[in-house]
């Protein structure tokens, strides 16, 4: 009885204490416009309640449900829901349920298994939250993320130290030791390299079955970390240094955007521990790809993990625009947006991946890199998160 009193008041607490962060919450702000209105009821250890998620006010009503919500939130475990009402570290891992359902589950450990294949780290969870979509209303399930209760949850997934940043492939931005720009960054790192695996496919274009990009051009994996990476998964080899530059190429050939950074989430998928040994290297798709599904519809408090390289710009000439759009139909990370007919470079979200520049078909857009000097940046930036020898 004494916990459930306490489950209650906290369950309360947790609504009541919302009420008014549409006038102090900067990130609602900037959240709330995607969503516009959010109708959100909860099931929490046996007990009932329901949010109105507004632009102005966040209103709520404790033991009683809405009859047409946008999600259905239930958390079953009472101590888990304790620790959740409570803001307390929990770290969780998600997957897709059925019927349009979202999982959470909490990471109670991990442990070493025998396999065929040999010693395997695995993870010991337990369920912990499960978030039903109205399918009417076809929501991503990262919108959760957009409620404010969700961000210290959130924030578990990525480390202090996380870091990562798109390499344009623009020719318009010129060579740099007669190289394209990614391949000058990616060389540095594959031959400094102390392990490299190379998944044999990329897991985003398997899944949706894509038609526009080669789907042999996975993710690679460099530095002593990813040593253990082939006891977890069947999925990809040792490469050669070569081998790795040479995918780089084909990958850049191919259009991806390659994506360089420290992701200790993206460790932890493998089983993995990250010591700081661990870096990513991703070709990414504008159609397929699980980072610009992320940023698409994750609040914006996710994508401080990922950056502009320092010293691009990207620019709309507006006398030139006509609106046709395309460059927004490209942006995997919504830094397109028109405004009275006329294309604009969101800043906040905009992540400089030079998309939208070789789309458009009027030339109305450039992007442009204001120092050569801010290359060699990007690496001593990358190599302060992460040690790859």
């Amino acid at each position: 009885m004494e916990k459930k009193e306490e489950l209650k008041s906290l369950f309360i607490k947790m609504m009541q204490d919302l009420q008014n962060i549409p006038q102090t919450d900067e990130i609602y702000q900037v959240d709330v416009k995607d969503f516009g209105l959010l109708n959100v009821n909860w099931k929490i250890g046996g007990m009932v309640g329901y949010q109105i998620f507004a632009k102005d006010k966040i209103s709520y009503k404790f033991g009683e449900s809405l009859d047409d919500p946008d999600v259905t939130i239930v958390i079953k475990n009472k101590d888990l829901a304790l620790e959740f009402l409570k803001d307390e570290i929990l770290k969780f891992t998600f997957a897709p349920g059925h019927n349009d359902s979202f999982k959470l589950y909490k990471t109670i450990d991990w442990k070493i298994i025998d396999t065929d294949q040999g010693k395997k780290r695995t993870r010991k969870t337990k369920p912990f939250l499960t978030a039903y979509f109205n399918k009417k209303k076809n929501h991503h399930p990262f919108i959760l993320t957009k409620l404010p209760m969700f961000r210290t949850l959130v924030q578990t997934l990525f480390g202090d130290d996380d870091y990562g940043v798109f390499i344009p492939i623009n020719q318009s931005l010129g060579t740099f030791e007669n190289q394209v720009m990614p391949v000058k960054v990616f060389k540095h790192f594959i031959n400094k390299a102390s392990n490299i695996v190379m998944l044999y496919n990329c897991p985003c274009r398997r899944i949706n079955d894509c038609k526009d990009h080669n789907k042999s051009y996975g993710c690679m994996y460099m530095g002593d970390d990813t040593l253990n990476i082939l006891m977890t998964t069947d999925k990809g080899r040792v490469a050669t240094k070569e081998e790795a530059l040479e995918r780089v190429k084909l990958a850049v050939e191919d259009g991806l955007i390659p994506l360089l950074g420290r992701a200790m989430d993206e460790a932890e998928g493998f089983g993995v521990e990250d010591t700081g040994h661990f870096l990513s290297m991703c070709f990414c798709c504008p159609c397929c790809c699980i980072d610009g599904k992320i940023l698409t519809n994750a609040s914006v408090s996710v994508g401080t993990l990922f950056k502009r390289m320092e010293g691009v710009t990207v620019k709309v000439d507006e006398d030139i625009c006509v609106g046709c759009e395309e460059c927004l139909e490209v942006c995997v990370f919504r830094g397109m947006e028109m405004i009275d007919g006329i294309a604009q470079v969101n800043q906040e979200r905009c992540l400089g991946c030079g998309r939208c520049e070789s789309t458009c078909p009027n030339e109305a857009i450039s992007i442009e890199i204001s120092d050569p000097s801010f290359v060699d940046g990007v690496i001593k930036k990358l190599e302060s998160h992460v040690e790859v020898s």
